[in-house]
């Protein structure tokens, strides 16, 4: 049998493209609810949420179980390995996890940290995905997954930044620039975490310099 891919749910891959490999989902906090997402707490809950102002609002990593159990049951069916792609450990410990289950079934799992988010992290995943449908063993889906990782670069603007430093995902620096100042910061997701790459007067510039980008 080919190599399995798994990845986790903050890819966000549409259903005909999750399909194809196995998905991990992180827990989502929304106050005093919490559940799966993607399952039993979707986009529209946390937006809600955040409208609400509803604290807090966050995410926690799967278990290193959870990807244990998994990982056991891919290479159970016959899989000839498991690559396991998810995003920054800046912005989570998901990747840890995953590379802590994975030191159980050494040489058989490999764990790629994407470094991004979103469809950041859904394009390494679905290199992978190609390359162990190709047939290629397990180091070279690896390699696949690491090249669409150093071909890809997420850049995004935001209407606020507050829900953002709530999260502790940007400093009070960031935030002042985008609030005092009054311009529109354009983020981008690096090894680091999340750090202002460009800045513009308003959204629709913040839009247009995002496409100049990339």
């Amino acid at each position: 049998m080919p190599v399995a891919v798994v990845t986790d749910s903050t890819a966000y891959l549409p259903p005909d493209l999750a399909g194809t490999l196995t998905t991990v989902p992180l827990t989502v906090v929304l106050g005093s609810r919490q559940g799966r997402e993607g399952i039993e707490i979707t986009a529209a809950d946390v937006a809600g949420a955040l409208r609400a102002n509803v604290q807090p609002v966050t995410t926690s990593r799967p278990a290193p179980a959870e990807f244990l159990a998994v990982y056991r049951r891919l290479l159970d069916e016959g899989f000839a390995g498991v690559l396991s792609v998810h995003l920054s450990a800046s912005l989570s410990g998901t990747v840890a996890a995953a590379t802590l289950a994975a030191e159980r079934f050494p040489g058989r799992v490999r764990v790629v940290d994407a470094g991004s988010v979103g469809m950041g992290l859904g394009f390494a995943a679905l290199a992978a995905v190609a390359s162990a449908a190709a047939g290629d063993p397990l180091t070279a889906v690896h390699a696949a997954a690491v090249a669409a990782v150093t071909r890809t670069t997420t850049l995004f603007c935001v209407d606020t930044l507050e829900h953002l430093r709530r999260g502790g995902r940007i400093g009070a620096a960031a935030t002042l620039l985008g609030t005092a100042l009054a311009v529109k910061p354009i983020l981008r997701v690096t090894g680091a975490g999340i750090v202002v790459s460009d800045r513009a007067r308003t959204g629709s510039r913040a839009l247009a310099r995002l496409v100049d980008l990339a």
